[in-house]
């Protein structure tokens, strides 16, 4: 499948997209990873086909799949950066904790806004062809900061995070492995009764759990519970109750 080269237009980017506020970085000397590259355990960006890596003229890799495919933060960290802008449509960046930051282009949707905290495997957005873009793919960069001119390679940077290209959410940082029960469970955006449901279980499924969190207490099946696993490859998070588990609060499980 064809696919854009970001770095074709820069004079072009630059102009649209510093009206805006939003400028995406311009390509200059390709930069190292920092010394901290390993600071955090990585998650798979999205599932797809790698169409284009990370060259000379392009600054990152590209990795292609249907509209709406889900998109995932590839760590934890803070968005710095979720709008429009030329080239991209729209992107995200989030600076993570270890001082890198990675940066998502071409979705069709966002879900996240700057400032926002997020955990690594979270959804941030869905693919889309926004942009300087032939179909729908995610552009993924990896910065060694928030001042780098251009990205690094972004297959060493994932791999040193546990993480090879292509790969499939939920495997990067697979997290703690449950089961769950029943039928007509329903996947939420968030730990809310009100989030909109993402995905609806039809019976028992095995689930990495990447992390948990309080939310809207849940009463069914006899049950009472307000904690709520965060399951990565399925772009959301379902009431503990229906994590086939004694506990109502996971053991080894940390807090979103």
């Amino acid at each position: 499948m064809p696919v854009i080269n970001r770095t074709k237009s820069l004079g072009l980017l630059a102009a649209a997209a510093v009206a805006s506020a939003l400028v995406p970085l311009s390509a200059a000397t390709a930069e190292a990873a920092p010394a901290q590259a390993a600071g955090y355990a990585g998650s798979c960006p999205t599932a797809g086909t790698v169409t284009q890596g990370w060259h000379s003229g392009h600054d990152g890799v590209d990795i292609a799949n249907t509209r709406g495919t889900p998109i995932y933060s590839t760590g934890a960290g803070t968005v710095i950066v979720s709008g429009t802008a030329s080239g991209y449509g729209q992107w995200i960046r989030i600076r993570h904790d270890d001082g890198t930051v990675t940066e998502y282009g071409h979705m069709y949707e966002r879900l996240v806004s700057v400032n926002q905290r997020v955990s690594g495997g979270q959804l941030i957005a869905r693919m889309g062809s926004e942009g300087q873009s032939t179909g729908p793919h995610l552009h993924f960069e990896a910065h060694s900061s928030t001042s780098s001119t251009r990205g690094m390679n972004p297959g060493p940077y994932l791999a040193e995070r546990g993480v090879s290209l292509p790969c499939t959410p939920g495997g990067g940082n697979p997290g703690t492995n449950f089961t769950t029960w029943g039928t007509s469970v329903r996947v939420r955006a968030d730990a809310k009764l009100n989030a909109a449901v993402v995905r609806t279980l039809t019976g028992p499924t095995p689930v990495n759990v990447t992390c948990q969190k309080r939310g809207d207490m849940v009463t069914a099946e006899g049950y009472s519970n307000d904690a709520w696993a965060y399951i990565p490859a399925l772009g959301g998070f379902i009431t503990n109750i229906y994590i086939d588990h004694k506990d109502a609060w996971l053991p080894g499980v940390p807090t979103c």
